[in-house]
């Protein structure tokens, strides 16, 4: 399982200046490099959260620069490779392929560092009256392997027990693309490893998924637990058909109940017996003080436990 997801959203450094000033207030200035840059880097698709922190960052430390690359899921791991990064935002362990060619080109292990939580959360239009879900279900819709244990496919709303007009409505599958850590890990869990059917409408970002369930009543979608967007609606998951169903909540994710949760690290290249460098290290800190965690649960994710 695998995936790299940096995290990164545009919103005004204004909206962190409270946070910014506790964070500088509890860090001695003394402690702090005086100059620097990092480089973060890996995919789009979680591209908000690493843009606030690095703006609440830089705020209070104006001579380091955080440059966010956003290169797509594989370059990222490409950049930490052949140098070009510091560190890679990820929302999956990397794979037994990328820790391989990790070992042989530097003869060591990265050096990982959990910095928050996240769900990848199956939604519908807020319209659709359906209120949970089985894995077995999902199965049955995006997949075209059924190793889930579905039977047969579901194609319409009133196979999943919707009432009513839309009953009749052929389901429309959608998610995020193969690019993204919320793509492996559906695949991973809804699907049991197995392949998505040629109906399934990948799309490229949260956005594009959030407008398109707005804007089609009878679609269904994948894509970071974070979205709150108004119109759409985060469906509680159960294992199996007929079990409990869990909600994307912050306790049900830090606990690991909710299916689709999922660890966001950084990952950096750290030489063996060597010390992360002063400037990383600064920003790894505060990422992980409680006013890192502070701005990324005000984006949506969820802190560490």
């Amino acid at each position: 399982m695998r995936s790299v997801s940096l995290l990164a959203v545009f919103l005004p450094a204004l909206l962190w200046i409270s946070v910014a000033s506790s964070y500088a207030a509890s860090t001695p200035e003394s402690k702090l490099p005086v100059s620097g840059r990092v480089v973060v880097s890996g995919s789009g698709p979680l591209a908000n959260l690493i843009s606030l922190w690095a703006d609440d960052f830089t705020y209070q430390n104006p001579r380091i620069s955080i440059t966010v690359a956003a290169a797509g899921s594989a370059m990222g791991v490409e950049s930490l490779l052949n140098g070009s990064a510091d560190s890679v935002l990820t929302d999956m362990p990397l794979s037994p392929i990328e820790e391989h060619r990790f070992r042989d080109r530097f003869g060591y292990e990265p050096t990982i560092f959990p910095v928050a939580m996240d769900g990848v959360a199956v939604y519908v239009n807020s319209l659709n009256p359906l209120r949970q879900i089985s894995i077995t279900q999902l199965d049955a819709i995006y997949s075209a392997t059924f190793r889930c244990g579905a039977k047969q496919p579901l194609q319409n709303w009133g196979q999943l027990g919707v009432k009513g007009e839309q009953s009749s409505n052929p389901i429309t599958a959608m998610g995020l693309t193969v690019n993204s850590g919320a793509y492996m890990l559906f695949q991973h869990v809804a699907l049991c490893d197995g392949g998505f059917n040629a109906n399934f409408q990948a799309l490229a970002g949260p956005s594009a998924v959030d407008w398109a369930l707005t804007d089609n009543p009878a679609a269904i979608g994948f894509s970071s637990s974070a979205r709150h967007l108004a119109g759409i609606r985060a469906l509680a998951i159960s294992a199996k058909d007929g079990e409990t169903a869990i909600a994307p909540s912050i306790e049900s994710i830090q606990s690991g109940r909710y299916p689709l949760a999922r660890k966001l690290n950084i990952i950096l290249n750290v030489p063996t017996e060597s010390n992360v460098d002063p400037v990383v290290q600064a920003f790894l800190d505060y990422v992980r003080s409680a006013e890192g965690q502070a701005v990324l649960t005000k984006a949506g994710y969820v802190p560490l436990p």
